[in-house]
């Protein structure tokens, strides 16, 4: 699923005494205390990799145009003559469940747990591979890289944390590949990238020392930049190959506005620096009675330290708004190993199982959010592919499942304390076609 972490802490709100609506803006603008989080990355990049985990994608294990987002290097290694294109689209649907149990929070306000928070998300991917001659290659990807949605009820117990985020990018990614001998390969490119977000939570007014309503607080912002990516792939024996992919971080300076109630609005800048990421996969056919079989692995590195502070900025006078928030986010590995089986009663067809290890950046409890509860999880994963010369499709299917019941303790006055656990799982469904002109 999406492997993501998107985090806004509690807007600090402990009493939002107000005169007018002017006041609480002010008050909120001074008293906020937003953080984003870490772990939000977009994994499902192509349901032919769905199917096995993700094993084997940074030697393009699955033998279509994703290569171009993992390991652009890695196309150079399909069977394609010069002048072909190969195109692949997928579209993936993330179906997650995740429920807040209440242990010990703040009990003066609210008192529901905020029902199933997960939202139903789809991802769509856009890959293409062009080869100009036996040693050149072109190749072009356009994914969602990082994304959330989640949903809590209106008046849930952690409202004052939040309620709804919203986050999308968009990546475009060029690549040049070259191969100077038949079994070695390298690629470079730059990517270009979008990202746009949008979180609520509410605040307690109060007048007098009497609390009156809610007011709803409304954080967007948008952003534009770039990064590179580089790869390498080894053909180190018929029907074997590892490969190599780096990606450079993307540093995002996202200016929008801070409304109350819809009505009053302040300018908010803020820098957030994606992590850069280093993949390397493994893909080998196998031989003599088992030469149906194939086998793959991935191990990847997600460089989250680098997210360590978030400083959110009044956009006309640069002064902090509120205290900075440190993060304290780990780099974090993930494990895959899967196989590829081709059934004697057709050699068309391809059968897909894997499975991964996918590791939190959380540290502890304290730095969990309401956002999306982020814990190590176990990836189990299928799929079937169908290919001809000319096309190919593919479904895959991956349950990930929560290996414990991830803690949230947050700090906060009477009114905004959150403490408790989450329980989830996901639903990850991918379809996927590619043709051949």
């Amino acid at each position: 699923m999406m492997r993501f972490l998107f985090v806004v802490r509690n807007l600090n709100t402990q009493h939002l005494a107000i005169m007018d609506k002017k006041t609480i803006a002010l008050c909120a603008m001074l008293c906020a205390h937003w953080a984003f989080g870490a772990g939000f990355q977009v994994l499902e990049q192509g349901a032919a990799n769905l199917g096995t985990a993700l094993a084997g994608a940074t030697a393009n294990a699955a033998g279509d145009a994703s290569a171009a987002f993992w390991n652009p290097s890695a196309s150079a290694f399909q069977d394609m003559r010069p002048g072909e294109t190969k195109i692949d689209s997928a579209i993936t649907f993330v179906i997650p469940s995740f429920e807040f149990r209440n242990t010990d929070s703040s009990p003066s306000l609210g008192t529901n747990e905020g029902g199933n928070a997960g939202e139903v998300a789809y991802v769509p991917n856009f890959y293409m591979i062009h080869k100009f001659t036996e040693e050149l290659y072109v190749t072009m990807s356009g994914t969602s890289t990082y994304g959330l949605e989640t949903d809590y009820a209106n008046g849930w117990i952690g409202r004052y944390h939040a309620l709804n985020s919203d986050l999308m990018t968009l990546d475009f990614n060029p690549s040049i590949v070259y191969k100077p001998v038949d079994w070695l390969s390298f690629s470079a490119g730059g990517s270009l990238q979008w990202m746009h977000a949008q979180l609520t939570q509410a605040a307690p007014i109060y007048v007098g020392g009497t609390y009156i309503t809610d007011a709803l607080v409304n954080l967007s912002g948008s952003s534009l930049s770039g990064g590179a990516n580089v790869g390498m792939t080894i053909e180190y024996a018929e029907n074997g190959r590892i490969g190599f992919g780096w990606r450079s971080e993307v540093a995002h300076s996202l200016s929008g506005n801070q409304k109350v109630n819809g009505s009053i609005t302040n300018p908010i800048d803020c820098d957030i620096t994606l992590p850069q990421t280093f993949n390397v996969g493994f893909y080998q056919r196998l031989w003599g009675p088992l030469h149906r079989f194939a086998v793959m692995a991935d191990y990847a590195w997600t460089g989250w330290s680098s997210f360590s502070v978030l400083d959110i900025k009044n956009g006309d006078t640069g002064a902090s708004v509120g205290n900075p928030v440190n993060e304290n986010w780990k780099n974090t590995s993930r494990v895959a190993l899967g196989f590829n089986y081709n059934p004697a009663f057709s050699k068309n067809f391809v059968f897909r199982w894997g499975a991964a290890w996918d590791e939190s950046p959380i540290r502890s409890a304290e730095f969990r959010s309401a956002r999306i509860p982020c814990t190590d999880r176990l990836w189990l994963s299928c799929g079937l592919g169908y290919r001809t010369a000319d096309i190919n499709i593919d479904v895959g299917y991956t349950y990930i499942y929560f290996l414990d019941d991830p803690e949230i303790h947050t700090a906060g006055g009477p009114t905004n304390s959150l403490n408790g656990y989450y329980v989830g799982h996901a639903h990850v469904v991918s379809i996927q076609a590619g043709i051949y002109f």
